[in-house]
């Protein structure tokens, strides 16, 4: 699953910060659930185009180092980060020693690991005891409008997201209950089914599991579904179920 996915984060390298608007919603509330002041080593999974990032490296003390991490060299590319130090890898298998660092954040990335139990608890073995971590990701409820109309007309299809629960539980038991979380329902508005559908794209998030029925009568079907059931004055809205999970390693933690 990991080559794909990288590849439509590399083509979508020059068109993810136009197209990104509800991952900017989700920067910035995470950057608000963040130490105001950070040192030591910081690392940042999925850093993409660095939205997070801009929000969050200018916190760290002068001394520091902050790692921006992302599966995605086309997107790294195009990414500007003033102060960061810029890494191609794989978040479920980075190349670091655990206990290396003193805090780690993600911004809608985690959702697209594979096997999400076994690297979100290698990431957090990442931290030193007493490390802290900010993490938002989206769960099931995410494009739900897109879904619906998708299984209605037999047009596309939708990436499987997990549901908050899961992830509540998985930081839970892995943090020994150190860990506090929120759920928002962040609501975009496009113009169009078709704008809609291009800033998926913009954004490199087209990936999914199943076949993608693409004939233009489907298509056609599609467009029509959408906009009547999902539409309005303003335009048309997709909606993504965000968690937001943050607290820290315990001191004794394995």
């Amino acid at each position: 699953m990991t080559r794909p996915i990288r590849g439509r984060f590399d083509r979508a390298g020059a068109t993810y910060e136009a197209a990104a608007r509800v991952q900017r919603l989700v920067a910035a509330r995470l950057a608000a659930l963040c130490p105001p002041v950070l040192s030591g080593h910081v690392l940042e999974i999925g850093a993409g185009s660095g939205l997070f990032t801009r929000e969050l490296a200018p916190r760290l003390a002068p001394d520091g180092i902050y790692v921006a991490l992302d599966l995605s060299p086309g997107m790294l590319r195009n990414a500007a980060m003033p102060g960061a130090v810029k890494l191609a890898a794989d978040g479920e298998h980075p190349p670091f020693l655990p206990g290396t660092f003193d805090f780690l954040a993600s911004a809608s990335a985690m959702h697209w690991y594979a096997d999400p139990a076994g690297s979100i608890a290698a990431n957090l073995r990442l931290l030193r005891p007493g490390g802290g971590f900010a993490i938002a990701l989206y769960v099931r409820g995410t494009l739900g409008e897109l879904e619906e109309a998708s299984r209605a007309t037999g047009f596309g299809s939708v990436y499987p997201m997990r549901p908050a629960d899961y992830y509540k539980t998985l930081f839970t038991d892995l943090t020994g209950g150190l860990a506090e979380f929120e759920e928002k329902r962040h609501v975009v508005t496009y113009g169009s089914v078709g704008e809609l559908l291009r800033a998926l794209k913009g954004a490199g998030v087209t990936h999914t599991p199943g076949t993608k029925a693409g004939s233009p009568a489907r298509y056609r079907k599609f467009v029509r579904y959408y906009a009547k059931r999902f539409g309005g004055d303003a335009g048309v809205s997709a909606t993504y179920a965000t968690l937001y999970a943050w607290g820290r390693r315990a001191l004794g933690g394995s």
